[in-house]
């Protein structure tokens, strides 16, 4: 364990740098490793050559006595070591790949490889559907949809936040608003075909957000029902202290409600790789009244 905490001490430093990894930020950070690795008594006779990298993969090298015999299930141990440690999270995140090479002598023995996807600690899988019909902010909306499973399910703290589904600081929510009038959805359909519109109206609903940019954008359909889904990061203040922030957002045109599912972040790589859990949530989405 004593390696593997070190090699997480050595990540937080770096990580600090950016929110994505080139293959020099790679290299530099094998280069720091290597340095302070290199000659270390990792126990039970196994010695640290050093760390280097070759692409997107980080290669550690030991040399290790004349009587070491590799575990049958090494890979999985290696795996299971990192992520006790909480290094697998940021090899996942980062799209880095790690080898793990070992020497008796001028031989090597064996080699252990790891690509980046392997590390993943995250779970994509729903559970249950929860409903908010005849929820007290639901405003008549019968809606349901699955939780991820892991998560926690808390009632939402701001008058149109009916449910939010949180993780780890990650947090995807319902949020639901009087629209104007009544609209068909073929009148939804309408407005949603207007540029203008759909741009005015991502704008709008980021608006609490500085330095607004849109990734993206599109009309799409929810259950049946017209919707627009955008992604966008800008800045957030809380506190006095300002925060890079990511959205990825889905709005239903529901007859005369607007519904939000919203799912926001830190701008980082965690978003980027929760954006698959969070489609996966807003596709699970059903109206059960249209259906009786």
């Amino acid at each position: 364990m004593r390696i593997f905490v070190f090699i997480l001490l050595s990540f937080f430093s770096i990580t600090l740098f950016g929110q994505t990894f080139s293959e020099s930020d790679i290299k530099k950070l094998a280069n720091q490793v290597n340095e302070q690795l290199r000659g270390m008594d990792i126990g039970n006779g196994i010695t640290a050559r050093g760390c280097l990298s070759i692409g997107r993969t980080l290669i550690y090298q030991y040399d290790v006595p004349s009587y070491w015999e590799p575990p049958v299930n090494i890979k999985e141990e290696v795996i299971g070591n990192l992520k006790t440690a909480g290094a697998a999270k940021t090899y996942f995140l980062y799209d880095i790949n790690v080898d793990f090479y070992y020497y008796k002598g001028n031989s090597l023995v064996k080699k252990v490889s790891v690509k980046s996807n392997e590390f993943s600690t995250y779970n994509f899988e729903l559970g249950e559907y929860i409903s908010i019909k005849d929820h007290v902010k639901s405003k008549d909306v019968n809606l349901k949809l699955k939780v991820p499973q892991g998560w926690e399910v808390k009632e939402g703290d701001r008058p149109n936040i009916v449910k939010k589904f949180t993780k780890d600081g990650n947090t995807y929510l319902i949020l639901i608003k009087d629209n104007m009038t009544f609209f068909s959805r073929s009148e939804s359909k309408e407005f949603l075909s207007d540029e203008s519109f759909v741009n005015e109206f991502v704008e709008e609903s980021s608006s609490f957000m500085k330095n607004l940019e849109v990734i993206d954008k599109s009309v799409v359909t929810i259950d049946t029902y017209p919707s627009v889904t955008f992604k966008v990061r800008g800045k957030v203040e809380r506190s006095g202290i300002t925060i890079p922030m990511i959205m990825r957002c889905w709005v239903v045109f529901y007859e005369d409600k607007i519904v939000f599912l919203q799912s926001m972040g830190i701008d980082n790589p965690e978003f980027r790789a929760l954006e698959q859990l969070y489609f996966l949530i807003t596709n699970s989405v059903i109206f059960p009244d249209q259906y009786n």
